[in-house]
């Protein structure tokens, strides 16, 4: 309370000593000041006790009546811009204070005979009163601002609690991991375990016992294990039987019995435990999957304000000249060097202000471009509202479609998902299901469901395909299996990092010169620990990434069905990419008679600089 005071005392000492400076009869600060006060919309009556008591003091009545009739004039035409634009900047102020003097100057001097040196007078006095609100204006909006950044403090995205928690994470994805391990290594030896048991459960009970083990307990121990490497092998019982591993024995044939069932429980047994080892690996690799997005989250964006001050400042200024008022405003880089603000903002306007004009106040401040991140509100209103933008990115992507599902069939196993992240990368994922119909459809959409939730989430790539991978092979049904096609597209830098799993070739279409993209996998939801290697290329501007499914090559019935695709594409001469997957589906149905013997899809991605 005691500063707001001090401020307004100050405001009406500004307004009086405004009114002490003439020159030829001109007082220029009295209409810059009153202006700037404007802006400031400070309402106290302190202002306008110092401006009327300085002006009654140090001018004359005819002085006085002229610059009261501007002030009049000039909050009138502030007031007005302001209720038209919703804003009112400093060197818009700056305009009609010094146009109205200028004008009632002139017109003062019309009325009598023309003095030419007061009527440059009156226009240097109007130049005067512009560059006074400007650079006032500015200055005070500074120094407030600068304040501001001052205290701007480096801030976490995350409390520590949340780093803790993903180091517990962690441990417990390597405490699960041993665990599989250790069920491994504790594993018994299977011959003696079958032995133990098969003499537990048919010598121990026999009236012969005695005298079949006590002088031959190594020559009958040993009968006892051919007879379970027999059956390990899986030996015809009949066979068994007839070879008689184990002699003058009246229970052979129970006992042959005893060790197939013996080994069948084993092996079942041991089925469940390499089921249960997997099941543990591939949970233990999600949980650490999670560590790692979670450290991602911690250490991902480094807050740089100390280093940023003044472009804060700037950004408070800008801001609040675009009609903005900025509550909180930081920014940070993220780890491959690129820009983020995050700032709280609301507008006092009427009807709110659109977020564009709070990005373009930012770029004006920073002379860099920026973009919103998805999701953001269109609309700033008087309600405090986050925005965060991201350093803009170099290049634009758009994709085309084309797609024909089988002939005879009442859906498309194929499945695909385009979608940009925060991070600049825009992603491509291509997934077909194993057969057609609908059963295929589902299993292709989950793939591509899961992919797209693991990236939205922030998982890297590589732990994004794993996790979905792994995901597939903890619900996998049989022999059902996908394929997945994926691109990520740097927009920054161009490059785009392709990753196939079990999928078809892809084409890097450049003018007429064509590249091939392959590499071997098996389908998802095969093997949790397969290795997956990307393939990356460089994309320019103007050039294409194409991707097919496995119905677009498998019949085109000639000797090289990539080389002869490759042609097709390297053909396509449209730079429209909807244009060039049609076109390349269209010939691939023409040498097919157009007949689709399985799901068709192709999908184009065209690359721009922006």
């Amino acid at each position: 309370m005691g500063l707001i005071k001090i401020k307004n005392i100050i405001a009406g000492a500004a307004a009086a000593l405004a009114s002490s400076v003439g020159i030829m009869d001109c007082y220029p600060l009295v209409p810059a000041i009153f202006a700037v006060y404007l802006l400031w919309n400070n309402k106290t009556i302190l202002f306008y006790i110092g401006l009327f008591t300085g002006m009654g003091y140090f001018m004359s009545f005819q002085t006085m009546t002229k610059y009261l009739f501007i002030i009049v004039v000039s909050f009138i035409g502030i007031r007005f811009y302001s209720w038209i634009n919703k804003r009112c900047s400093g060197p818009a102020a700056a305009v009609i204070t010094a146009l109205t003097t200028c004008a009632m100057g002139i017109s003062a001097e019309m009325t009598g005979s023309v003095d030419k040196i007061q009527i440059i007078l009156s226009i240097a006095e109007s130049a005067v009163i512009f560059g006074t609100v400007v650079i006032t204006d500015r200055g005070l909006k500074y120094i407030e601002f600068m304040g501001k950044s001052e205290k701007s403090t480096s801030k976490s995205l995350l409390p520590d609690k949340e780093e803790a928690f993903a180091a517990s994470v962690g441990g417990l994805a390597k405490m699960i991991a041993k665990a599989g391990c250790e069920v491994e290594q504790g594993k018994s030896d299977h011959t003696a375990k079958l032995e133990s048991e098969i003499t537990g459960r048919m010598c121990a009970c026999c009236e012969g016992c005695v005298i079949c083990w006590n002088d031959n307990r190594q020559s009958m121990s040993q009968k006892i294990v051919d007879l379970i490497n027999a059956v390990k092998e899986r030996m015809d019982k009949k066979e068994i039987i007839e070879k008689v591993y184990v002699d003058n024995c009246p229970y052979y044939e129970k006992m042959v019995d005893a060790a197939t069932d013996a080994f069948l429980r084993l092996e079942l047994n041991e089925a469940w435990y390499r089921r249960l080892k997997e099941n543990r690996q591939v949970i233990a690799k999600q949980l650490d999957a999670m560590a790692v997005l979670m450290e991602d989250w911690v250490n991902n964006e480094k807050c740089v304000d100390g280093h940023r001050k003044m472009k804060i400042t700037k950004i408070y200024v800008e801001a609040k000249e675009t009609g903005f008022t900025v509550e909180e405003v930081h920014i940070y880089e993220n780890a491959d060097g690129y820009a983020i603000i995050k700032a709280d903002i609301y507008t006092k306007w009427d009807g709110g202000l659109p977020v564009g004009a709070f990005i373009k106040a930012v770029s004006s401040a920073t002379g860099m471009a920026w973009r919103a991140a998805k999701d953001t509100k269109a609309l700033i209103t008087s309600i405090c509202t986050p925005v965060t933008l991201y350093e803009d990115t170099t290049y634009y992507a758009l994709s085309g479609i084309a797609t024909k599902k089988k002939t005879g069939s009442s859906v498309s196993g194929d499945s695909f998902g385009m979608f940009e992240l925060d991070s600049g990368i825009y992603n491509v994922c291509l997934s077909d299901g194993m057969g057609s119909g609908k059963r295929a459809n589902d299993e292709s959409n989950l793939v591509v469901d899961l992919l797209e939730k693991f990236l939205e989430a922030g998982f890297k790539k590589s732990e994004a395909i794993d996790m979905m991978n792994s995901a597939m092979v903890l619900s996998g049904e049989g022999d059902s299996f996908s394929t997945v096609d994926f691109a990520a597209i740097d927009l920054y830098s161009g490059v785009a990092e392709i990753i196939k799993i079990g999928a078809a070739v892809s084409f890097v279409k450049r003018n007429r010169n064509v590249e091939v993209i392959q590499c071997d996998s098996l389908p998802v939801g095969y093997d949790a620990e397969q290795k997956i290697n990307p393939v990356k290329t460089k994309l320019e501007n103007g050039e294409f990434l194409v991707m097919v499914t496995d119905g677009v090559l498998e019949y085109l019935h000639v000797k090289n069905p990539v080389e002869k695709l490759c042609e097709i594409v390297a053909d396509a001469g449209s730079d429209n990419a909807g244009v060039i997957s049609q076109d390349i589906l269209d010939r691939v149905l023409l040498m097919t008679g157009g007949y689709a013997m399985d799901d068709m899809t192709v999908i184009t991605i065209g690359v721009w600089e922006k």
